[in-house]
């Protein structure tokens, strides 16, 4: 049996098009981790910069968007959950360490309001890299970054569906929750 080469990220995009809403996490999985690509096949969209990873908008609609975020070593996003939307994760280039959190008292994330303070809890960290796909939804709590020891810079390609326009970020040491905007970049050929 042949092995499947992959698919590009604008038929990942038609493909997710295509499917029946609601989506749900298995369905989005499958589509995603059809995908392959390399760091040059997103050369618009790779932007680095020293302060903070970076989100490079490559598709907006109403039912998802497709970001490409891209970390230096050491460079890791805040605890954060992911509002009503599945986030599947696909890794280009790189490592990728992905810790994840519970609220230690059973509550869901959505009940937290700004100011706020979560009992977090750390219930694993994996490290994966490129190939691999990760899919959390709604209320699944996590941080994402690229390792300080990384031989190279993480590229992650991300579909947020429903795009996200608010989500809950933890501070690390007081689970103190604060409501945020995420900020991405959009390329004038998008």
């Amino acid at each position: 049996m042949q092995a499947n080469p992959g698919v590009g990220l604008a038929d990942v995009r038609d493909a997710l098009l295509a499917l029946p809403h609601p989506f749900t996490r298995a369905a989005v999985h499958d589509v995603a981790r059809d995908l392959r690509l390399n760091a040059a096949d997103l050369r618009g969209c790779l932007n680095f910069s020293p302060g903070a990873y970076t989100r490079t908008r490559w598709y907006a609609g109403d039912r998802f968007e497709i970001l490409v975020l891209c970390w230096l070593p050491g460079q890791a996003s805040p605890i954060h959950d992911h509002a009503r939307s599945i986030c599947t994760m696909s890794i280009v280039q790189g490592v990728c360490r992905t810790e994840m959190f519970e609220v230690a008292d059973g509550r869901p994330s959505e009940s937290f309001h700004h100011g706020e303070s979560a009992p977090l809890t750390a219930t694993g960290i994996e490290e994966c890299g490129a190939g691999r796909v990760i899919t959390v939804e709604g209320g699944d709590i996590h941080r994402v970054g690229c390792p300080s020891d990384a031989a190279e810079p993480l590229v992650t390609v991300h579909f947020y569906l429903p795009p996200i326009v608010e989500m809950r970020c933890y501070d690390a040491a007081t689970g103190q929750c604060r409501m945020s905007r995420p900020e991405t970049l959009s390329p004038a050929f998008a």
